[in-house]
């Protein structure tokens, strides 16, 4: 009886499982679809048509949920695109039958993705999702302490980088974890990365690093600008601001000290703190320049305009002849964005006297342009050799180019200007604005629609969306 009974429930699991798995089983005619849709979608990615991508995928993912091809190639194109809440929510509602560690990979990329945004919250968000699917995707409990560090949670980060990692991510973590330890132990911090062989990738940063633990010596105000520089530099301005916030009373007039403390404050987005600090510096020296530059971000950044301008005049004033180049061209892209073109002259002015350089008359046609000045546009214009800019000014040119011809209804040399645009770039979204453009002028509504929907799906840095958002706003 108990064989018959044993064979009976035998045959019943046998039967059951049959069905399951049956019913479990993606038919090949399924898969097919699935990857000829995914293969589609590919040469629409490679075209750059990224929203008829999406759509493709996303119907390949509801077809096949389990499978991770389509998931992969949308957060692609939303990390791409710089959505990446979307590429979040899309793993939160439609990934769940997905594996676990595939869904932890995806969840590490778009933590990478936050990461660099300096969305460290959101980062820390992601890659705690990913470790709590899987514990074998290293590069999220990297992340996870990264941030941890980000967010000043100093001792978070030390217990996470003691984990075991492998290849870089162990070069990577021993030497965060070396700068951590210098915070309190000298010693500890050099022995931490003593014996490790840093390869091509970290050695660089891993050189830098020992020679910034060599120099120091006994004075503790030294040391600590010495390693909150590099602290900076190295874009962890919490440790700068754990290291030298204890001593500022001592620091008095001890002006280095005060900047890297008021930039951490900066980079930390503690901007009232950085203006506190920075102000009550009274010293002049040879960092008047770089603490003005950073008072300017600072009031910025804090809306306040009028004192923003104020330090960066005066940055560019105690630069003198040596004032730093990027300077110049922070403040003049802010001059321009605000439409100030009158202090835009002005500023061009001094960066005439400085820098022979490309960029100088481009930008006197960005502003004269701006004020509709085609006499003084055409004569920087003509000072600039097409062939000789280099490919990144190249496209700057055209475009500043392009559009003066349009307004000036000179149609017949646009199209000439942007027949060498299109041979350079196709895919600019600045080409493909001026084309727009070009064709709302002559009428041809249609066609303006096309290419200003092109702009916007191309413009992966919000360069020219905004206006090609206005030029359909206009057609429809």
């Amino acid at each position: 009886m108990n064989k018959i009974l044993k064979g009976f429930l035998f045959v019943t699991i046998v039967v059951i499982s049959g069905f399951l798995l049956s019913g479990c089983t993606i038919s090949e005619e399924k898969i097919n679809e699935y990857n000829r849709i995914v293969s589609d979608s590919d040469i629409l990615i490679d075209g750059k048509n990224y929203t008829l991508a999406i759509q493709k995928l996303s119907s390949a993912a509801e077809l096949i949920p389990s499978k991770i091809e389509a998931f992969e190639r949308i957060v692609d194109i939303f990390i791409l695109k710089n959505r990446l809440d979307d590429a979040t929510r899309i793993l939160d509602e439609s990934g769940m039958e997905l594996e676990d560690s595939e869904r932890a990979n995806l969840y590490t990329l778009i933590g990478d993705a936050q990461y660099l945004a300096k969305n460290f919250d959101k980062a820390l968000y992601n890659y705690q999702l990913a470790r709590s699917l899987s514990n074998k995707v290293p590069g999220a409990s990297l992340g996870i302490a990264k941030s941890y560090l980000q967010k000043g949670e100093t001792e978070k980060a030390r217990n996470m980088l003691k984990e075991n990692f492998s290849g870089d991510l162990y070069i990577e973590a021993n030497l965060i974890l070396s700068y951590i330890e210098a915070l309190t132990d000298l010693e500890k911090a050099k022995n931490t990365i003593k014996d490790i062989e840093p390869g091509d990738t970290w050695r660089e940063k891993y050189v830098r690093w020992e020679e910034t633990l060599g120099s120091l010596d006994t004075n503790e105000l030294y040391n600590g600008t010495k390693l909150g520089k590099e602290y900076v530099d190295m874009g962890y301005p919490y440790l700068a601001i754990a290291l030298l916030e204890p001593n500022l009373e001592k620091m008095g007039e001890y002006i280095e000290g005060i900047y890297i403390l008021g930039k951490a404050y900066y980079e930390s987005g503690d901007y009232m703190k950085s203006i506190t600090v920075l102000e009550n510096s009274t010293s002049l020296s040879d960092l008047n320049q770089y603490i003005y530059w950073v008072l300017a971000r600072d009031y910025y950044l804090l809306d306040d305009i009028n004192n923003s301008f104020s330090y960066y005049d005066s940055a560019i004033s105690y630069g003198g002849n040596r004032a730093e180049e990027t300077l110049f061209i922070e403040y003049l892209d802010i001059l321009i964005k605000e439409n100030l073109t009158e202090k835009a002259l002005e500023t061009m002015k001094s960066a005439e006297r400085i820098f022979a350089r490309d960029w100088v008359p481009l930008y006197f046609m960005d502003i004269y342009s701006l004020r509709n000045d085609n006499e003084r546009f055409t004569y920087y214009m003509k000072k600039i050799n097409y062939q000789e800019l280099s490919e990144e000014l190249k496209p700057e040119y055209l475009y500043s180019k392009g559009m003066y011809l349009i307004n000036s209804t000179d149609f017949d040399e646009a199209r000439r200007t942007l027949d060498i645009f299109w041979e350079l770039d196709q895919y600019d979204p600045r080409y493909n604005l001026l084309v727009a453009q070009l064709n709302f002028q002559e009428g041809n509504l249609e066609e303006s629609r096309v290419y200003a929907k092109k702009a916007i799906e191309y413009d992966l840095e919000g360069i020219v969306s905004q206006n090609a958002q206005k030029l359909l706003a206009q057609i429809d």
